[in-house]
């Protein structure tokens, strides 16, 4: 490695610190071997000269304020870090990209590729078998920012399966929905963040999610990894102004404009539509029958796994007192999926 590298490498990382970032890795431009279908996994199809890939880290630990559910105002719960992700991402890419640009080099965003898997191989961070990552003293509440960039950095291509976990199965404990059961590999079918994200909730699993509405951290919560955290008292970035633990029952009927003044940015990216489902299932799950009212109105709802959703949510909050609003929708819906589920509830509260 030239003398230069290491020298514009060891001015990187202290550039990455000044800025209030607290881990930088670089890694070669060698295609990554995992990663979601999204995701891309050759960085010279991002860059065509690439020669390495940075990766930061920002801890997000200590910064959320929730409220705890009182009668007739449920709340829900995000996962963690969930209203710094989006800046905390942003802030992290630009302050590389600025520093490599001003020297000369080019710097593409890699925000495609698999940061997990190149926070791993570039020897700042280590897996969890939840496919977390996490690093000592931060554990895992890294929010990861990465570029691609034609400089030539002092890279690590440490293997993309190393972890440090040993026997602990703390977070596969704690996955209530099976997840976790392949170490290392998520099940994304069983999975309640990817639910979330969108993907269909079956009935016999709606009670499983509890009161989240965007993403989960049952596992990242058991995480001994995670214990004895110093909470970050000062941030580089603004974070949102926004609850870690919004009210349910007026997101039940909220206009797009109502979600957007009251959820995180991040949430947004689900959609309007699919968060709904989630706020009716988090207020079923709460078990305040304060909700039913607007459960009720949400069985006319566009989205028909709207009106599912509410159905169930339904039977589970108000029995015999529901049936009227039931057997109505019953009458009038067209879409045989919520067909099903109004039918199952009404079998339900028989």
């Amino acid at each position: 490695m030239r003398h230069e590298s290491v020298g514009l490498t060891d001015e990187l990382i202290q550039h990455a610190k000044r800025a209030g970032l607290d881990l930088l890795g670089c890694t070669s431009s060698t295609p990554f071997p995992r990663g979601y279908e999204w995701q891309e996994l050759d960085p010279r199809r991002i860059l065509a000269d690439a020669r390495t890939v940075v990766v930061a880290a920002c801890h997000v630990y200590g910064f959320e304020a929730p409220e705890a559910s009182r009668p007739g105002a449920p709340r829900g719960r995000f996962g963690p870090w969930t209203r710094a992700s989006l800046a905390a991402a942003a802030y992290g890419e630009a302050a590389i990209t600025e520093y490599l640009r001003n020297r000369g080099y080019k710097a593409a965003s890699a925000r495609d590729l698999p940061l997990k898997s190149a926070a791993v191989r570039s020897g700042i961070a280590s897996y969890g078998k939840n496919s977390i990552v996490h690093a000592d003293g931060f554990g895992s509440y890294l929010k990861l920012s990465g570029v691609v960039t034609d400089a030539e950095l002092v890279c690590v291509d440490r293997p993309v399966e190393s972890s440090d976990c040993g026997d602990c199965t703390a977070c596969v404990e704690a996955c209530p929905t099976g997840a976790l059961e392949t170490r290392y590999r998520l099940a994304v079918d069983r999975c309640i963040c990817q639910w979330l994200w969108g993907n269909p909730i079956a009935r016999e699993d709606r009670e499983k999610v509890g009161n989240h509405i965007f993403r989960c951290g049952f596992c990242q919560d058991a995480c001994p990894k995670n214990g004895g955290l110093s909470p970050r008292t000062q941030f580089p970035f603004s974070l949102e102004e926004r609850s870690d633990s919004p009210e349910l029952i007026p997101l039940i009927l909220g206009d797009e404009a109502y979600y957007r003044a009251s959820l995180p940015a991040f949430t947004l990216q689900a959609g309007v539509d699919t968060l709904r489902r989630n706020v009716i299932i988090a207020a079923a799950n709460s078990g305040d029958a304060s909700a039913i009212p607007y459960l009720a109105e949400a069985l006319s709802l566009p989205h028909a796994e709207t009106r599912a959703a509410a159905a169930w949510a339904l039977a589970r909050l108000g029995g015999r007192a529901v049936r009227k609003a039931l057997t109505e929708r019953l009458a009038k819906e067209k879409e045989q999926t919520v067909r099903d589920d109004i039918e199952a509830a009404l079998r339900e509260i028989a």
